[in-house]
């Protein structure tokens, strides 16, 4: 099961707090994206080494577009809990997953694909442990 299909039946209420997120609900927020970012990186990796040719296309495409959705779908749920600067840091991710599917679609550039792809799931692991960085004080 990937992260997307993991978390995309979770759904944070979308409520104007009257009082700051607790440690706790921004903890739980923040290990939600943070496992979205993994699953990515970790499928992104997979596909790298197992697919090739003509399949891959497809299946890069089909990827980079449910976590560019799944991680905008999100950060939506949940931004009053983690901050505005979180938010607007995974929204740029996910509108970079979106800009690299459709270089993807319309060129068809496969080699551009994957260094585009590559970079995200680099970036992807470098968000992922900022999320942690503010409890565990790395």
């Amino acid at each position: 099961m990937t992260g997307y299909q993991q978390f995309r039946d979770v759904r944070w209420a979308r409520v104007a707090t009257i009082h700051p997120a607790t440690p706790e609900e921004e903890m739980m927020a923040r290990g939600s994206i943070r496992r979205m970012l993994i699953e990515f990186h970790r499928e992104w990796t997979t596909l790298r080494e197992r697919e090739e040719g003509t399949a891959w296309v497809p299946a890069a495409n089909a990827l980079l577009d449910r976590y560019s959705h799944g991680l905008y779908d999100i950060i939506c749920d949940i931004e009053a809990v983690i901050g505005e600067d979180l938010a607007v840091t995974i929204r740029c991710l996910s509108a970079d997953m979106i800009k690299t599917t459709n270089i993807l679609i319309m060129t068809g550039c496969e080699e551009e694909c994957r260094r585009r792809g590559d970079a995200l799931a680099k970036e992807a692991l470098r968000h992922a442990e900022r999320c942690l960085a503010k409890f565990t004080g790395r």
